[in-house]
């Protein structure tokens, strides 16, 4: 009767696990595997001189706090590229209008960014950050989605307004 009711109890137990994990895996092909973190800000500039001053990498240190979060911002600045001790960002392209990036942080997979800068009828520009994240269907990496705006957000928000103050007001020293 004691092997009887420890074979049960194991019996219970892995078809618990395997439920659980069905479940789990289910309810995860609800949440998206392609993810956009955004945020936008006024430039009172027009924007021209707002997208050449964004896709000219050497700027970036005077207002960009995720490669100061991420890297120190202890790496080279080139025009184009950035390359620290464990982050690699590249301008694949830059118009008038956009500029979009790649960052490579480590052995992960690299993540594509870019702003989009949209004139209004005055001198002001809409300056829109964001990064684009495209998950596997692992239910951990799409769990794991569920933060990145928390994450993101803040040091995103305070590095498009150090930009708003570095190029509306050029004596600011974030």
């Amino acid at each position: 009767m004691g092997i009887e009711l420890i074979m049960r109890l194991i019996k219970l137990g892995l078809i618990s696990i395997v439920v659980f994990s069905a479940m789990i895996y289910i309810f995860s092909l609800f949440i998206p595997s392609q993810v956009r973190i955004s945020r936008a800000i006024n430039i009172g500039l027009p924007r021209d001189t707002l997208s050449r001053y964004i896709a000219d990498m050497r700027t970036w240190p005077r207002w960009n706090d995720m490669v100061k979060q991420q890297d120190s911002a202890m790496g080279t600045f080139g025009q184009r590229s950035y390359n620290g001790a464990t982050l690699k960002i590249d301008v694949l392209k830059a118009t008038p209008d956009s500029i979009r990036t790649r960052w490579q942080s480590g052995t992960s997979a690299p993540v594509l960014s870019g702003f989009n800068l949209v004139q209004s009828l005055s001198d002001t520009t809409v300056a829109q950050w964001y990064f684009d994240f495209r998950l596997k269907w692992y239910p951990w990496e799409k769990f794991g989605s569920i933060i990145f705006d928390q994450q993101l957000g803040p040091a995103m928000e305070s590095s498009l307004e150090n930009l708003r103050k570095n190029l509306e007001h050029p004596e600011y020293k974030p």
